[in-house]
């Protein structure tokens, strides 16, 4: 226990606090976790530091163009829209006609097969309104013999060969708790940037979806390949790969994916860019499709196409290009609507290079959201929405904040209200996890043990479930984990160290200053009410010491180990003094962290100021909540002695 004595009308007074390890376990408005392991200190995403590099762009449109007639249904087959061919074409279905050209992975001879590689079929009449067995395809629709429109088109086709495989493995393993699984991944979209971009899908997120948010959710590596490997294999990337075989193929990484696939789920995994794709980008890919559904072949025939050429940057034709994945997507769960399935789809060329494109991926985003929601699709999916990292380029990168949020990508998951109910003690557990240090590890973990669920795990002793690098956010996350033991190496961690400063420090007295300027500026308006607060006594600091490999590093090299860091001279990091105060005349004791701005020597109280200690009937005088706990009513000046500030 911490005790303080204070001293009323000359007689000694304790004051107890809750005990440290206490505190730890509480919520901090100055921090996204504040646990006896780790603390990272909270940003606003509009920070002074870093707001001359935001943009809004949300409101902008960058493609252009006449919407396509051909609408897509599940189970692949096509329609057309009367009304969109009569309004942007002036015409009737009557008056045109469509043929189609199949696009095939390319699977050459074992000896020369590769991820690279596609070929078209033969033309076919298009026939709507009745299923086509072909995955992807070349639509070309004429008037009089003219060319009218030209579409590249995804499909999810019902597979009868998937098919009887799921049927025949779903009878051979059958799980209790058979949820699907969903990510959509944004590439390079950090928490902060996030809430900049995202505001109508934040907004929905949390009016609509209840997300469970993981603030404490640090990458394990540089780019996206070495953070979505832990993910999909619970293994670091030098486990498997380094570059010295980069003619390796993927195939035998024990994806989780194929662990699914064994229980009677339908895989799929979608990623645009192709030239820079997770498993491709200088690698060989995948001699085989990884799974059931792969994008791959329409992503190389879109990348190298006239539409593509002839379309706006980010954009194929009206539509932008994360909005064709999402399409995607769509088709997909129509399609699996009454069927298991396992899905991957990760957006990487919007967002890759350039902090503001962010914005841009809202409007889709939110409305990818709503159909979700409409369809129904969460009510039996365990679905993760989420970033691999944030931005790694530009001159945002080159300011504290901009490197730990780099470190810091945004992640949402959402569960079936009916799961969390029939499992009160993961609902539990995964609510606490919001606020602990947590990995792509973890995630893999969790996918694992989702696989092991049974119906009768609330029974008996509980045995928490890790892998050999994660722990299942169904168990409880320790409150003492450290980067240490989460796995996270030294110049990806972010979490600060607090660390006892003398309360006599010149910047600590300064600091002190400034929260009790703040409390007298919130009373302002009740001064005529309210006596002006002032220091009696600094109780205990605490400075929020960064972590130094995070202010020195510049850039990661690739080599063999894939751990050498290029590092550059230090940056300045703000500050945090955690500060616990006596106020006069009043004998209070606030607790509050003020941010030191070293560089332009300004101080912030941040959030909100906790009183610890009861205030009773030293406020009566006034009536709005908030500011209750700080007013010392104004009282006989003989008086004033006698407040009582426990």
């Amino acid at each position: 226990m911490i005790l303080i004595q204070i001293f009323t009308n000359n007689r000694p007074q304790k004051l107890f606090f809750s005990s440290e390890s206490d505190q730890k376990l509480t919520y901090s408005k100055s921090h996204l976790i504040d646990t006896l392991g780790c603390q990272i200190p909270k940003f606003s995403p509009f920070d002074p530091t870093i707001i001359q590099y935001y943009t809004n762009v949300s409101a902008k449109t960058i493609c252009g163009g006449k919407p396509s007639f051909i609408e897509v249904k599940p189970n692949a087959h096509l329609e057309i829209n009367e009304s969109i061919l009569k309004k942007y074409y002036g015409l009737f279905s009557t008056n045109i006609s469509c043929s189609y050209k199949p696009i095939v992975r390319d699977p050459k001879l074992p000896a020369s097969r590769t991820d690279n590689s596609f070929k078209l079929g033969q033309s076919k009449t298009l026939t709507f309104g009745i299923s086509i067995s072909e995955e992807f395809i070349i639509v070309q629709c004429n008037h009089n013999q003219n060319k009218l429109h030209k579409e590249y088109i995804p499909l999810t086709p019902i597979k009868k060969k998937v098919e009887r495989k799921c049927q025949r493995n779903s009878k051979m393993f059958p799980i209790p708790n058979n949820l699907n699984v969903m990510f959509i991944g944004i590439d390079s979209v950090s928490k902060l940037n996030f809430l900049r971009h995202f505001k109508k899908t934040n907004n929905y997120l949390h009016e609509v979806l209840n997300p469970i948010e993981l603030f404490g959710y640090t990458k394990v590596g540089d780019n996206t390949f070495p953070n979505l490997v832990p993910l999909l294999t619970g293994h670091f990337v030098e486990y498997y790969w380094n570059e010295t075989n980069r003619n390796m193929f993927f195939d035998k990484l024990h994806f989780i994916w194929k662990d699914y696939a064994a229980r009677g789920y339908r895989t799929m995994f979608a990623e645009d860019a192709p030239t820079i794709a997770t498993f491709n980008y200088l690698k060989n890919g995948f001699q085989h499709p990884p799974t059931d559904y792969y994008f791959r072949p329409f992503a190389l025939a879109l990348e190298k196409s006239d539409v593509r050429k002839n379309s706006r940057k980010h954009c194929v034709q009206e539509k932008l290009e994360i909005k064709v994945v999402y399409n995607y997507v769509e088709q997909f769960l129509s399609t699996m609507s009454d069927k298991k399935f396992f899905m991957f789809a990760f957006i990487t060329r919007l967002t890759h290079d350039v902090l503001n494109n962010a914005g841009y991926g809202d409007e889709p985003t939110f409305q990818l959201l709503k159909h979700l929601h409409a369809k129904g699709v969460i009510n039996n999916t365990l679905f993760f929405f989420f970033s691999d990292h944030g931005i790694r380029f530009g001159k945002i990168r080159i300011k504290y904040i901009g490197k730990l949020e780099e470190r810091m990508p945004f992640i949402f998951l959402m569960l079936p209200r009916w799961f969390l109910l029939k499992y009160p003690q993961i609902s539990k557990n995964i609510y606490k996890n919001q606020r602990r240090l947590t990995t792509p590890f973890d995630l893999h973990a969790t996918l694992v043990h989702l696989l092991k669920l049974t119906n009768d795990v609330e029974r008996g002793p509980h045995v928490p479930f890790s892998t050999d690098k994660g722990i299942s956010l169904f168990d409880e996350i320790p409150v003492n984990r450290t980067c240490n033991t989460a796995f996270i190496l030294p110049h990806w961690c972010t979490c600060n160290v607090y660390k006892e400063v003398e309360t006599t420090n010149s910047i600590v007295v300064k600091a002190a200053r400034a929260l009790l300027d703040t409390i007298n500026q919130w009373l302002e308006k009740y001064k005529n009410k309210c006596e002006p607060l002032s220091i009696a006594l600094v109780v205990e600091s605490r400075v929020s010491v960064a972590n130094e490999e995070i202010l020195k590093f510049q850039k990661h090299i690739k080599n063999v180990n894939n751990r050498d860091m290029k590092h550059d001279d230090k940056v300045s990091a703000p500050e945090d003094y955690l500060l616990t105060v006596m106020t006069y005349p009043n004998k209070a004791i606030f607790e509050s962290t003020v941010r030191y701005y070293r560089e332009k020597n300004d101080f912030k109280v941040l959030n909100d100021v906790s009183r610890l200690d009861k205030y009773e009937n030293q406020s009566k005088c006034i009536n709005i909540a908030r500011l209750r706990k700080f007013c010392a009513c104004k009282r006989r000046k003989n008086h004033i002695d006698s407040f009582i500030g426990y």
